[in-house]
């Protein structure tokens, strides 16, 4: 390719820079930015300037706070200087232009606009939207009469567009309008639903009437079976040895029944505790929340039974490993009866101590050998931790152990008579 001489290098400038008029727009890339304009390329052989004046920027923001290099900037031509190949741009009258036109479109097809209320004066107050301004009259501030109008300076509005004229510069907005006109489609709008409202409480309280006894009659049902449905869900997930929380419903001479979500259970005063129980009110009362087992349940009958004692730590089990039959024991006496006494062997853990059992000699008086509150020995004579049954005896625990004499019954004829063999063991004894 020829390279171009001087001579046709300025007549290029020339023909592109004809191509350029003030007043249209042009679009250029940012290459640098000062405090003072920004510089674009405009891809055409000349640099396009815009000072920070025509960048349209708010108070106290600087031209690198809203852009960076390699940015677009879209600005109209204001001068061109073929000398030092530049174009004066102005981003600001762009954006006048692109408001303005918003500006007359919002005019034209009747549609509301937000600006801001920027200097109040006796007549009205100066409004903004974006670059443009418009004024809007005291008598067109509100629906109501307004005395004060700074009350509107700093304020969103929102406007129609009234009046405009751009060759006069005028643009006369109102407000009221828009609150008139939101008042009476409010208004229009309440009307119309009080009076569907009538008319739907009036078909409403007639299908209420003609359906009352069949939807009563149907949510009956329909409760009742979702009731049962539940509770049979609930007494199939039942598990022996399960925890459940509950509530006590009612208490009885013979337990208590406890709901445990929907389902009632019985606790019978046996399962209240380990201990033996006299009053079951001394262990549960009405409402009362308590944590249950699930000790069986009757698949045939739906009921199952519940204990409000641990189960899981059942004392005569603990019993079974450490007392075994003919253990001599120490217990200690907690209640009397007129055939003997019961007595504590572990916490939970009672035994009968009949009154045959408690000397070798007639006792006609069980309070004469033992009373309540007395620490003794005994002897298990007969255990069952199944059953939770356990026999004792005192007398047996005192009782002095036989000599065991039967390696000496053994018959030999080597060591002669009976009465040989005992002679030494006989001989101190007087018999007269």
């Amino acid at each position: 390719m020829e390279e171009l001489t001087m001579q046709e290098l300025l007549e290029q400038q020339e023909q592109e820079m004809s191509k350029v008029t003030p007043g249209e727009k042009i679009t250029g890339k940012i290459t640098s930015i000062n405090n003072d304009e920004i510089t674009l390329d405009l891809n055409m052989g000349f640099i396009g300037l815009i000072p920070a004046s025509e960048l349209n920027l708010e108070k106290g923001v600087y031209a690198s706070d809203v852009y960076n290099v390699g940015d677009e900037i879209t600005g109209i031509v204001t001068e061109i200087h073929p000398k030092d190949t530049t174009i004066r741009i102005s981003k600001l009258k762009a954006d006048r232009e692109d408001d303005y036109a918003e500006l007359k479109k919002a005019f034209e097809e009747k549609t509301i606009l937000t600006v801001t209320g920027v200097k109040a004066i006796e007549r009205g107050i100066f409004a903004a939207y974006k670059t443009q301004e418009l004024f809007i009259p005291i008598s067109q501030l509100d629906t109501k009469f307004v005395t004060d109008t700074k009350e509107y300076e700093g304020k969103t509005l929102e406007v129609y567009v009234k009046e405009l004229d751009r060759r006069r510069n005028r643009a006369v907005a109102s407000r009221r309008e828009v609150l008139q006109e939101r008042i009476d489609k409010e208004r229009e709008e309440r009307r119309a639903r009080i009076k569907a409202e009538r008319e739907a409480e009036r078909a409403r309280i007639k299908a209420e009437r003609e359906a009352e006894r069949a939807r009563v009659k149907a949510e009956r049902e329909a409760e009742r079976a979702r009731i049962k449905a539940e509770k049979e869900a609930m007494f199939d997930s039942l598990e022996v040895g399960q925890k459940k929380s509950g509530k006590v419903t009612k208490v009885m001479e013979y337990g208590a029944f406890v709901d445990i979500g929907g389902i009632e259970g019985l606790v019978h005063k046996t399962n209240l505790s380990w201990h033996r129980v006299e009053n079951v009110e001394d262990y549960v009362t009405e409402g009362q929340e308590v944590e249950v087992y699930v000790l069986g349940k009757d698949e045939e009958k739906r009921k199952f039974a519940l204990a409000l004692k641990d189960i899981n730590n059942d004392p005569w089990k603990l019993a079974a490993e450490e007392i075994k039959v003919d253990d001599v024991i120490t217990v200690k006496v907690l209640r009397i009866i007129d055939k003997g006494a019961f007595v504590e062997v572990r916490d939970a853990v009672e035994a009968y101590l009949p009154i045959s059992e408690l000397s070798e000699d007639r006792v006609l008086k069980v309070q004469n050998v033992v009373n309540v509150g007395d620490e003794v020995k005994v002897k298990v004579l007969n255990f069952k931790p199944s059953d939770k049954r356990m026999l004792v005896s005192k007398k047996e625990a005192e009782r002095e152990p036989e000599e065991d004499i039967s390696e000496y019954l053994e018959v030999e004829d080597s060591l002669g008579s009976l009465g040989e063999l005992f002679k030494d063991k006989f001989k101190d004894l007087d018999v007269e």
